[in-house]
């Protein structure tokens, strides 16, 4: 991320939101708060702000808004992120540690100038005090980790870490929330909620309220 320096020449810290994909977004209408600017960076997730064949996510604009300045992706949207290098301000692109390349990431690193693949550090960090193997870590939780660590004040809304009161496991779909069945492989939403409150309770996230 970049530093933002103000009118007198001093630097401030950076005030941003991120955004999950969980479906208790849609019980507040806060989206003309998030398209406001009271935030230096709104940043989405994944599917948060525009589906996979590029349609944007419609039909949430009062509780979600539309803003959009930084994208934080999985590896398997790589592609994506190399076609969508226009759209937003700086892409984050997650490679969990057993997939990650090196040589991938100095080959995006090089020829795209705001995509930048995320190092294998986050995860470490996070593993060494959560340790989610088998299972990795969401790029929700890496985006988290990365961005406290670079100071900004950090917001998040729409964490619900896969929470089985609810029907699905985002906001802006009707397919059934996998994590209903515990033999589910890929995250840990119990690992993922303990992480949360982690950082909140030791001031390095808030949440939007």
């Amino acid at each position: 991320m970049v530093v933002q320096e103000n009118n007198n020449g001093i630097f401030k810290t950076m005030k941003v939101l991120l955004i999950g994909n969980g479906p208790s977004v849609l019980e507040q209408n806060m989206g003309e708060r998030i398209d406001s600017d009271e935030f230096d960076l709104v940043c989405r997730i994944n599917r948060g702000h525009k589906q996979d064949n590029g349609e944007l996510n419609v039909g949430f604009e009062k509780q979600v808004g539309t803003r959009c300045d930084v994208w934080f992706c999985s590896d398997l949207r790589l592609k994506l992120a190399k076609e969508r290098t226009n759209e937003y301000n700086q892409i984050f692109v997650y490679f969990p540690s057993f997939k990650f390349n090196s040589n991938i990431q100095k080959d995006v690193n090089a020829h795209f100038e705001n995509i930048e693949i995320l190092d294998p550090i986050y995860e470490k960090e996070i593993n060494s005090k959560f340790n989610f193997s088998p299972h990795w870590p969401s790029t929700g939780i890496i985006a988290i980790q990365y961005l406290q660590k670079t100071n900004e004040d950090i917001y998040i809304h729409g964490f619900d870490t896969y929470d089985v009161k609810y029907d699905t496991s985002h906001f802006f779909e009707n397919r059934p929330n996998k994590y209903k069945n515990f033999n589910n492989s890929d995250h840990s939403p119990i690992l993922e909620r303990e992480y949360i409150n982690y950082m909140i309770k030791n001031n390095k996230i808030k949440t939007l309220i």
